[in-house]
């Protein structure tokens, strides 16, 4: 179910709050009808707390890419939180470190945190890619995006992306880099390109990356376990409603691939661009569909008997509206010009692994997978309705899911809010 816990501090703002809660608990379908038992469900979710990323203006900003590196930080304590993280720092400098895992705390404000320390300090992972972007004269790269650890070939696997991008451009963007991230390779495409209806435009599969199990992607998707997707905000320029998921294995097109490479991608779950659905949101297919939702980490949970595909982000929940915070009735969240839906809520999305079996199989349509469940962590977040939910890790031998909530401190500061899958203990 969709949480409702935490007061938004604006009264006149809750019963506005409250239908548009209720009007996606409908639209998904989840109102009155049981969750599969094999499901991954929100109570299954239990939190541990958060630590912080490294003091420093460096780190700060920053929350938009993570991978968790199970052989990190081997000589640290045996605290039940092995490995490390690697993160992407503050977004102006496109540069990424590795840092270490404290155990995390419940805590009522952002400052009693525990801080992470710096294994490798930050550097460019991409070898100068990020500032050689060649698809056309004046396109650029504003973010390095999803990190993940492809274990097989001992590789931190990237993505680059321009969150802007209003020319549309279909350009390259995936990438991997040694774990001293020196010796970077790329920059290559997600799918073929051009494709019929954009189905890989760079749009839909430039931002997280996070690892489907081997056993399922051998059996349905060829082999291929990285998940690559994106979400830009109002879906536009190539983009998609909601949140996308694409299968690559780029280790299986080279060694490496060569730059500018399209690589083979499986198109798992994507939505229709925005136009013809901001007016009247039951008009998307993505359900109750906002041009301000953000959806940013992913990571896919199988244990013994239960699976899912959690996906992280903030929804809005109020009326679609471009313009100043003053032009659209307020919004404390979000200072700029733009779209705006105030009021927003910390938002994961649950989906059944089952429904892209179909997928592949093409009995169902990619944008006919949504959701069979949300949940909403409002009541352990630092900025509560403001709250952004961002890159997200997952040891899956621990159960551990790591979660970044951007800006969470006064000065901009990182917080990573740790859950454990109910089943899964401590060693």
């Amino acid at each position: 179910m969709l949480g409702v816990k935490g007061y938004l501090g604006w009264p006149d703002r809750e019963w506005q709050r409250l239908v548009a809660l209720n009007a996606i608990l409908i639209s998904l379908g989840s109102v009155g009808l049981a969750i599969p038992a094999y499901l991954i469900q929100p109570d299954d979710l239990i939190y541990l707390g958060a630590f912080a990323y490294p003091a420093g203006d460096e780190w700060a900003y920053s929350g938009h890419a993570m991978a968790y590196y199970p052989g990190g930080d081997p000589t640290g304590q045996d605290d039940g939180f092995p490995g490390s993280l690697y993160v992407a720092g503050h977004r102006w400098y496109d540069l990424v470190g590795e840092i270490t895992i404290p155990v995390p705390v419940i805590a009522d404000g952002f400052d009693e945190l525990p801080k992470a320390s710096v294994l490798q300090p930050l550097k460019d992972i991409t070898g100068g890619w990020k500032d050689n972007c060649t698809y056309a004269n004046d396109c650029i790269y504003r973010e390095v995006d999803g990190l993940e650890y492809l274990h097989n070939i001992a590789k931190i696997a990237w993505n680059l992306r321009d969150w802007y991008n209003v020319a549309g451009y279909d350009q390259d963007s995936l990438g991997w880099s040694d774990l001293d991230m020196t010796n970077a390779q790329g920059v290559w495409h997600i799918g073929e390109r051009p494709s019929e209806d954009n189905v890989f435009h760079n749009a839909r599969t430039c931002n997280y990356l996070f690892k489907a199990p081997e056993d399922f992607a051998a059996q349905y998707f060829e082999g291929k376990w990285l998940i690559a997707g994106n979400h830009r905000e109002a879906g536009a320029f190539g983009g998609s409603q909601g949140p996308t998921l694409y299968a690559v294995a780029p280790w299986q097109d080279g060694n490496p691939p060569a730059p500018g490479q399209n690589l083979d991608a499986l198109a798992l779950v994507y939505y229709p661009p925005v136009p013809g659905c901001l007016e009247d949101p039951s008009k998307c297919y993505f359900p109750n569909y906002r041009a301000k939702d953000s959806w940013e980490g992913g990571v896919w949970i199988e244990t013994a008997d239960k699976r899912g595909i959690l996906i992280f982000g903030r929804k809005g929940l109020g009326e679609n509206c471009y313009g100043t915070p003053e032009e659209c009735g307020g919004d404390p969240c979000d200072p700029y010009k733009g779209w705006h839906a105030y009021p927003y809520e910390p938002l994961i999305l649950f989906y059944d692994p089952e429904e892209i079996k179909e997928v592949m199989a093409g009995t169902r349509k990619p944008w006919e997978v949504v959701p069979y469940a949300t949940y909403s962590p409002i009541d352990v977040v630092f900025r509560g309705a403001c709250a952004r939910l961002g890159a997200a890790a997952y040891d899956p031998e621990r159960g551990l899911i790591y979660v970044a909530e951007m800006g969470a401190g006064s000065g901009g500061e990182t917080a990573v809010h740790v859950w454990r899958i109910r089943g899964k203990h401590p060693d």
